[in-house]
């Protein structure tokens, strides 16, 4: 767990990171207690069907992992590492509609640096924003959170920006958007401690995100990261070392947003072998993940319920 020092700040607790950076620890509260993108009831878990690898990405080389997709599933965004450098940059793959085969896979030039390691995107419902973790240099050293936007789907992205009112560990990575867009959970790692989960809200798109809040409720004294939101908030999956050394997927609901989640879950009939990184569709009935149960590199697998 991160050091923190509470203190009382603008009528609520809040804690001092060891980088000195505000934590907020009161619960989330300028969100309204229901969902605003198609959740509103909490997720009673069903389980999921054969897990097969990516049709995506059957043949793709090397490594892949961090999975995500606009709402319509007409683009998958991953990371791999394939440059001279060794380090992951951010690769797409498109398709024409929902039932359409898979293009050709390509790096999204504009989102990758060669020297530097981008990974973890997470791209909004509507495609037109993005964001990644990268320890390229910014105005705060490290690797940290990253946006980028475009106008439509059709134009490239607009050049990073690093995004400085969240930054709470050494390292932050693992952003994932309520489709709403109103909420934010990631993972943030102090020193070489564990990764922690936390939330950010705002009250629009325009608005700078809030102090983030520690998820204590998701949390263990072992790695937790990789979050994926779904159920406009209500219902996560995320990355657990909880069971091992290696990753685990586990669920969480609530009732509303304004609620704690249940106590986490292992998602039994996904867990193989290094399980992580996953992204669901809103309604929770799709999901895209990276394994290692091929054994030897990572790669990106889905199953539906």
């Amino acid at each position: 767990m991160p050091k923190v020092w509470p203190s009382l700040l603008a009528g609520g607790l809040v804690a001092i990171a060891a980088n000195g950076c505000s934590v907020d620890l009161r619960p989330l509260g300028n969100l309204p207690a229901t969902p605003m993108d198609g959740g509103g009831a909490t997720d009673t878990w069903v389980p999921f069907g054969p897990v097969t690898l990516h049709p995506a990405l059957v043949t793709a080389p090397g490594s892949q992992a961090d999975p995500t997709l606009p709402a319509d599933e007409l683009e998958l965004y991953y990371t791999t590492s394939t440059n001279t450098g060794g380090t992951y940059d951010i690769w797409m793959c498109p398709r024409a509609g929902s039932t359409a085969a898979w293009g050709t896979c390509n790096k999204v030039v504009e989102l990758s640096s060669d020297t530097a390691l981008d990974e973890t995107p997470e791209v909004s419902a509507d495609g037109l924003t993005i964001y990644l973790a990268s320890d390229r240099p910014g105005s705060v050293a490290g690797e940290h959170l990253w946006v980028s936007h475009r106008a439509t789907r059709a134009d490239p992205w607009d050049p990073p920006v690093q995004v400085t009112e969240i930054v709470v560990g050494d390292k932050d990575l693992s952003p994932s958007l309520q489709q709403a867009q109103l909420l934010m959970v990631f993972a943030s790692q102090f020193a070489l401690g564990d990764w922690n989960l936390y939330a950010t809200t705002r009250l629009s798109t325009a608005d700078p995100w809030g102090l983030p809040t520690l998820l204590a409720e998701l949390n263990s004294t072992a790695y937790d990261w990789d979050p994926a939101l779904y159920q406009g908030g209500t219902s996560i999956v995320f990355a657990s070392r909880r069971l091992n050394t290696s990753n685990s997927l586990f669920y969480a609901t609530r009732a509303s947003l304004s609620e704690p989640f249940s106590v986490p879950q292992p998602a039994t009939e996904l867990n193989v072998n290094n399980d992580g990184d996953p992204w669901l569709s809103n309604d929770g009935h799709h999901i895209v993940f990276d394994s290692r149960r091929g054994g030897g590199a990572s790669r990106i697998y889905e199953a539906w319920r």
